[in-house]
């Protein structure tokens, strides 16, 4: 191959990444994962305004807390997408705004190994704004088998949904958990089987006010915390897993 084409190939490489900036993480999985959830030729800045916040070190692994506050965030986020960099499937969640904007959100997820955590939001101008965090983990989370399933009563209480929302000044939090494996598909003999979606609507209209695409990082019993403008008309809360089961529970008041 000859120098010129060596120099064309170096060029167009530069250029493919011209809008991506440095990990300060240093994660080998940065830039694959950037193009594989957000697209190619994207624009994407760092931002210290997203606070997202993950533990230090996960004292379980299979069950590691994520929260993501936006109050600082001054754009209306179009979309965000959450993943863990070296998890097997390391998506976590997608969001899509509804009819009000969100200001948090938090649930946990599993981890596989130390890994960085991303989340993306994307602003009205389609830029993605990017925070990280690095948790230390023993390991073992994605292919650690549900401790739900292995009880032989969980079918009784499988599916069952609690919930609460509490005053945040003008806004409402609403923190919902539901009983299921949540299995990864990573334990022999146990497939995948998990929520996959998840929204919020208004209890009145019937609005759309937020819906989640889960994949398989996320833990079993799942927990949800959502930060929505205060009042709402008792929003329902509906899920769907990935073999058709659907759950669904109003959230009134701030009773549950």
């Amino acid at each position: 191959m000859s120098r010129w084409w060596l120099l064309v190939l170096l060029w167009a490489g530069l250029q493919a990444h011209a809008g991506v900036p440095a990990d300060p993480f240093g994660s080998p999985m940065w830039e694959y994962n950037l193009e594989r959830y957000l697209g190619a030729d994207v624009q994407v800045r760092h931002d210290a305004r997203i606070d997202l916040q993950v533990p230090a070190f996960a004292e379980d692994s299979a069950q590691v807390p994520l929260t993501l506050d936006l109050a600082n965030f001054p754009h209306r986020p179009q979309r965000i997408i959450a993943w863990v960099d070296l998890n097997p499937v390391p998506h976590l969640f997608t969001y899509e705004p509804g009819v009000t904007p969100l200001r948090l959100i938090a649930l946990n997820f599993r981890v596989q190994q130390a890994t960085t955590v991303r989340a993306a939001v994307q602003d009205d101008e389609g830029i993605w704004h990017v925070a990280s965090a690095h948790v230390d983990a023993a390991g073992g989370g994605c292919t650690a088998p549900s401790l739900t399933a292995a009880n032989p009563d969980w079918e009784r209480s499988f599916g069952t949904i609690r919930g609460r929302a509490f005053s945040r000044g003008d806004h409402l939090r609403y923190k919902t958990s539901v009983m299921h494996p949540m299995d990864s598909g990573m334990v022999d003999n146990i497939p995948a089987f998990f929520i996959e979606q998840v929204e919020l609507r208004d209890g009145g209209e019937d609005e759309l006010l937020l819906r989640l695409m889960l994949s398989e990082s996320a833990a079993e019993n799942p927990m949800f915390v959502f930060e929505l403008p205060h009042p709402l008309a008792a929003p329902r809360l509906w899920m769907r897993d990935n073999h058709g089961n659907v759950f669904e529970r109003r959230l009134e008041g701030e009773t549950g």
